[in-house]
């Protein structure tokens, strides 16, 4: 076993360098301390940059200076097109605000062991080009999307529908490109053709963006477990076998003249497990008919339920608007552990307001409230990330820029079949 010692010595660490750890990573630094950010792709931005995802499904107003500034950068380079953009710029504007802040950045590094002594989280192993790492002494933050360090510090975590065990598909996206003239469509043997949109494995999309990209998040993988290596690799086959589907009928279709250019280094994962934090966010508490606020709010969801079918191919699900919604500084601590914290699609609710707060834009504004608590954490000395005072979490979050009252936002809910039977 080779172990190195890293050259500094970080007083939080960071697992997963999506957008919500690298929010939490420039959140931490830039008031000073020492952060590691620990990520195992060779981009920051997750799933919205090295996983292919080129569109933001929430309202993009309130949610903060860091998230003003990604969108700001992208602007620079003429690459967001309302709640579209081009990825490739989103890596660059991720890295330089993060360099910028201080966050120190270890690509192709993974969390794979956790120890804990008395709720207290004592040290994490890492692993990068094959040789081990330590952090001890440090707050900690759980952004991998999957909830990978909470699991294996041993926190309770859920998954899956409560009856099926069944979680939301995962989709590969794509990129068409236009080559000017027509293309020849071919289908490898043994695929399947698709003779019309009704025989799409997932959503009809196929979006043509003004810098001539077509952007496509189509495929649908169900009944695989993220977590499980063997099943992931699984619906990572299946979706490049659809995607080559896809793409034969869309060149005999809608896009005759275009060519694959580019997918996912990963496919797209909606959900994975869920972390059991001091309260768990519920449907009901997300479908009222007012705006629901909590005292320890922390930052606002806005997105609509987003309730793809869990067994049915296609583009049929419950899709529901709600109002929009405080999302508690409870729903990020872990139950049973003190100095850990999640951020991200893999925070403490169920199900259903897990498909509504699992969008890159609301996973900013976690990101940018949990690298703050833990800095506050570390500022004043505290074993428990509880013990720091909330009403100063909120204000220095309102003067970072987020807008932490529900009334105060707008919802989000472009599309709507509020059956939810059809999500079964």
């Amino acid at each position: 076993m080779h172990t190195i010692e890293l050259p500094y010595k970080p007083e939080i660490v960071i697992a997963g360098g999506g957008t919500a750890g690298s929010a939490a990573a420039i959140a931490a630094a830039r008031r000073g301390h020492s952060v590691l950010l620990v990520e195992e792709a060779n981009a920051l931005g997750g799933v919205s940059t090295t996983g292919g995802v080129n569109e933001w499904f929430a309202n993009l107003e309130g949610l903060g200076d860091i998230w003003e500034r990604l969108k700001t950068e992208l602007n620079r380079y003429g690459a967001q097109f309302g709640r579209f953009y081009n990825p490739e710029y989103a890596k660059i504007a991720w890295q330089l605000m993060a360099e910028e802040a201080g966050v120190n950045i270890l690509f192709h590094a993974s969390i794979v062991d956790a120890e804990v002594a008395d709720e207290v989280v004592t040290s994490v192993r890492g692993v990068a080009a094959s040789h081990f790492f330590d952090c001890e002494n440090a707050v900690y933050i759980d952004a991998t999307g999957e909830g990978d360090l909470a699991w294996l510090a041993g926190a309770e975590v859920m998954q899956g529908h409560p009856e099926s065990g069944r979680t939301l598909h995962m989709s590969l996206t794509f990129i068409l490109q236009d080559t000017g003239s027509p293309v020849t469509p071919y289908l490898p043997a043994g695929l399947e053709p698709i003779e019309s949109q009704d025989d799409l494995p997932g959503l009809h999309g196929g979006k043509l963006l003004p810098d001539g990209r077509v952007y496509c998040n189509m495929t649908k993988v169900m009944g695989h477990d993220p977590t499980d290596p063997v099943s992931l690799s699984d619906a990572e086959r299946l979706a490049r076998r659809q995607i080559a589907r896809i793409v034969h009928y869309l060149q005999r279709t809608r896009f005759p003249t275009f060519a694959l250019c580019t997918s996912g280094a990963r496919i797209g994962i909606r959900e994975g497990r869920r972390v059991v934090g001091d309260i768990i966010l519920s449907e009901a508490d997300i479908t009222g008919n007012l705006p629901r606020d909590f005292d320890d709010g922390v930052t606002v969801a806005t997105c609509q339920i987003d309730f793809h079918s869990l067994t049915r191919p296609g583009h049929g699900g419950w899709r529901q608007r709600v109002e929009p919604y405080a999302i508690p500084y409870r729903a990020l601590t872990v139950r049973g552990l003190k100095n850990l914290l999640v951020a991200g699609k893999c925070i403490s609710g169920d199900q259903v307001a897990q498909s509504s707060y699992r969008m890159t834009p609301t996973c900013c504004a976690m990101g940018h409230a949990a690298g703050t608590a833990a800095a506050m954490a570390v500022e004043a000395g505290v074993p428990d990330v509880r013990q720091i005072d909330i009403a100063t979490l909120r204000q220095a979050l309102v003067e970072d820029g987020l807008v932490l009252d529900p009334v105060k936002h707008q919802a989000f809910a472009p599309e709507l079949s509020p059956d939810p039977t059809k999500g079964a």
